[in-house]
Parts: C-alpha cells; sequence; structure tokens
C-alpha cells in the first residue's frame, strides 16, 4: 500500500486511538484490580475482626451464665438452674467453636490461624471441665471435689478468655493488614496510572509530531519554493522529502520550475534575435 498522507493521517490517528484506548484499559484494569483488592482485604479482614469480637462476647456470655449456674444450683436445684443458666451458656459455647472454626478457615496468615485454632482446641478442655464442674455441683454443691471441678474449670474458662483475646488481637491486626493492603494497592494503581498516562502522553506527542512533521516540512519547502518562483529565482532546488501526494507535488513544482526556466531562456533568446541590428 502507497504511503499517500491520507494512509499516514489514517495510521497516525488510529494509532493515537489505540494509544488512548490502551491507556483507559489499563487505567480501568488498574482501578478494578484496586476495588477487587479493597473489597478481599475488607472482607477478609472485616469478616476476621468482626468473628474475633463476637468470639469474645460469646465467651463472656458463657462465663456469666456458668458463673450463675454454679451460684445458684443449691437454691434453684439442678433441673431448674440447668433449664435457666446452663442450657443458654452451652449454646454460646457451641457458637464460640463454630465461629473460631470459620476464624482459622479464612485468616490470611499461618500465625492467625493458629491462634484462632487454639479457640477451638481450648473449647474441648472448657466444655469437659464445666462438665465436671456440673456433675460435682450437682450431686453436692458444697464438697471439696466440687471445689476442685470449679477450680478446674475456672482455669479452663480462663485459659479461653486469654485465647479469646489473642483472636481478637489478631482480627484487629487483619483489619489493620487489610487497610494497609488497600492503601498499598491504592498507591501502586496511582502510579500505575500515573506512568501509563505519561508514556501514552508522551507516545501521542511523539507521533503527532512526527505525522505533523512528515506533512509541514514539505509543505513549508514548496511554499518557499512558490515565493521564489514569484520573485524571479528559478534557481532553488526542488526536495523530494517523501514518496506520497506531496512528493508529487514536489515533482510538479520541479517540473514547473524547469518549465519556466526553459520559457525565460526561450523569451530571452527572442529578445536578443529581435534586439540585433537590421545591417547586421
Amino acid at each position: 500500500m502507497n504511503a499517500t498522507i491520507r494512509n499516514k493521517l489514517v495510521y497516525g490517528f488510529s494509532g493515537v486511538l489505540v494509544l488512548l484506548g490502551l491507556v483507559a484499559a489499563i487505567g480501568m484494569y488498574a482501578v478494578f484490580s484496586l476495588r477487587h483488592s479493597a473489597q478481599d482485604a475488607t472482607r477478609i479482614g472485616g469478616r476476621l475482626n468482626a468473628t474475633a469480637l463476637e468470639i469474645q462476647v460469646h465467651n463472656l456470655e458463657a462465663e456469666r451464665r456458668v458463673k450463675s449456674y454454679l451460684r445458684e444450683v443449691k437454691k434453684l436445684g439442678a433441673a431448674k438452674a440447668r433449664e435457666k443458666y446452663l442450657d443458654e451458656a452451652e449454646f454460646e459455647i457451641s457458637a464460640i467453636e463454630s465461629l473460631a472454626t470459620k476464624a482459622a478457615n479464612i485468616a490470611p496468615t499461618d500465625e492467625k490461624r493458629t491462634k484462632f485454632q487454639k479457640i477451638v482446641d481450648e473449647t474441648t478442655t472448657y466444655k469437659t471441665a464445666l462438665s465436671a464442674a456440673v456433675m460435682a455441683a450437682e450431686q453436692d454443691p458444697e464438697s471439696d471435689a466440687t471445689a476442685k471441678a470449679t477450680v478446674a474449670y475456672q482455669q479452663a474458662a480462663e485459659k479461653l478468655h486469654d485465647f479469646a483475646e489473642d483472636g481478637e488481637v489478631a482480627g484487629r491486626d487483619a483489619s489493620q493488614t487489610s487497610q494497609d493492603d488497600i492503601d498499598r494497592t491504592s498507591k501502586s494503581s496511582v502510579s500505575l496510572a500515573i506512568g501509563v498516562s505519561l508514556m501514552g502522553m508522551l507516545l501521542g506527542i511523539t507521533m503527532s509530531y512526527k505525522l505533523g512533521r512528515a506533512i509541514l516540512v514539505p509543505v513549508e519547502h514548496l511554499k518557499d519554493v512558490a515565493e521564489n518562483v514569484s520573485l524571479g529565482n528559478l534557481d532553488i532546488a526542488v526536495k523530494r522529502y517523501s514518496n506520497d501526494e506531496i512528493g508529487d507535488l514536489a515533482d510538479s513544482f520541479s517540473r514547473m520550475v524547469t518549465a519556466v526556466k526553459f520559457f525565460r531562456l526561450e523569451a530571452e533568446m527572442v529578445q536578443a534575435e529581435n534586439a540585433k541590428p537590421e545591417d547586421e
């Protein structure tokens, strides 16, 4: 295909459009990547933090109800005290175990998974200690066995509470980490978008400059040729810059200048002949 001005313009502007489309596509990718990363980070960090807080709430509620049961079992009787306090406490314990298992599954690092897994494991120990304390309290609330079982339960409850606090810290760390990930992704996406935009601008300016120069330089040259010819200067050389319509126009100018030179020489020769004396 010939490198005509039309083709140059078509290719040049098509290239600019493709470049702008590429810049827009990369910008959209950066934005959607940021959005996806932010959603993932927020979802995981937020869920883990909320789960850790919920575990703490269930743990405190379970301890409160168990303490109430141990305090009231002698007064209310085993059946009524169990119905009033212990059934709800067992629900709270099951909720702790379930939430800790979910948190361990979604935790982003091994360290955080380990902290929530300790809550799951300690819940088993806690339930065993609670069962022993309940059985002893139902048999004889004032016995030494009940006192020992209660102390063992309290130690298990304290340990579970400590692990739950560790889980809460892990949840806060995950939330903060997710925010840091969002900030880091945002900065990298902004840097990427700015870099691509600057590169696109540079390439667009370069392409526009080359395209404009490819057209304006030969046109300016032909303009100078035309002005020189109009002033009678026929010794100017006509340059051909490209193999397109402007190049063909330069050839036409060159032939025109040559023809004008020929007609001028011919006119000068005729004038010279007419100026000779008749006696010659």
